[in-house]
């Protein structure tokens, strides 16, 4: 089993999760705690991460096609506990993270890694992709973050999805905004890298205050957040990467950010 966390050399401030378990990487307890644990060991200097499997030379892997049946069949309910608790402790540090993340849902994500895909920023799939959400079908009810869902696409998309268990293919998933881009396989990870490039070519400091006004908004609620995100925001005045974003608009050039 192998999670690993690498940091881009000429961007530092770009790090990239691969989540590389078994030939689907079916989730186990032990790999949901990797992944929690690798998560929380981005460093502070990381303003974006991508989340993904490994990519083959001859197509596009998914992230994770969900729970390992074999393995969970006979949990017990308090060991079913433990699991949920881990899944949704691995999928809530990737909402805590301060730097900005991107899902490569590849060919397919499902289930728990579904979820884990909703927690994040971006998502990426290819047009085929399978995505859902199909506990119902194997016993199960949707429970960790799949509340996500009705936030994302309100209560009748995710009613669709969570009681009925269907993949959706990520054309559909594009439309309903599920997905950031569906694309097909031959481009897909020309679009991932278009969209790390993107953002990464923003003021890392300035996209961890977003990130961290977003997750105030989500936390607190629009109001609340909106106002204990001024001080925040007012702090972005007078540095560097400010002035020299301005600076650079109204010189019609790129500009030179800090820990970039």
């Amino acid at each position: 089993m192998s999670v690993t966390l690498s940091q881009e050399t000429e961007r530092p401030h770009v790090a990239h999760l691969r989540i590389d378990a078994n030939e689907l990487n079916l989730l186990s307890l032990e790999l949901a705690d990797s992944v929690r644990e690798t998560v929380e060991s981005t460093p502070d200097d990381v303003s974006v991460l991508t989340i993904a499997a490994p990519q083959p030379d001859d197509g596009v892997r998914g992230l994770t096609a969900g729970l390992d049946l074999e393995w969970a069949h006979d949990l017990t309910p308090h060991e079913g506990q433990d699991l949920l608790y881990a899944f949704y402790d691995m999928i809530q540090a990737i909402r805590d993270l301060e730097a900005v993340t991107i899902c490569g849902c590849g060919d397919y994500t499902l289930g728990a890694g579904f979820e884990l895909a909703i927690a994040c920023e971006f998502r990426v799939a290819t047009d085929d992709a399978a995505l859902g959400l199909p506990e119902v079908n194997v016993g199960l009810p949707t429970v960790i973050h799949g509340g996500l869902l009705v936030r994302l696409v309100g209560e009748g998309i995710a009613n669709e999805l969570i009681y009925r268990g269907e993949p959706i293919d990520g054309a559909r998933a594009s439309e309903l905004g599920i997905v950031t881009d569906a694309v097909g396989a031959d481009e897909y990870a020309e679009t991932v890298d278009g969209l790390v490039d993107e953002l990464a070519a923003k003021s890392p400091h300035v996209m961890t205050l977003q990130k961290r006004v977003m997750k105030r908004l989500r936390s607190n609620g629009v109001e609340s957040g909106i106002y204990g995100s001024v001080a925040d925001i007012g702090r972005a005045f007078g540095s560097h990467d400010q002035r020299e974003a301005m600076a650079a608009f109204l010189e019609d050039r790129e500009p030179e950010f800090e820990g970039r």
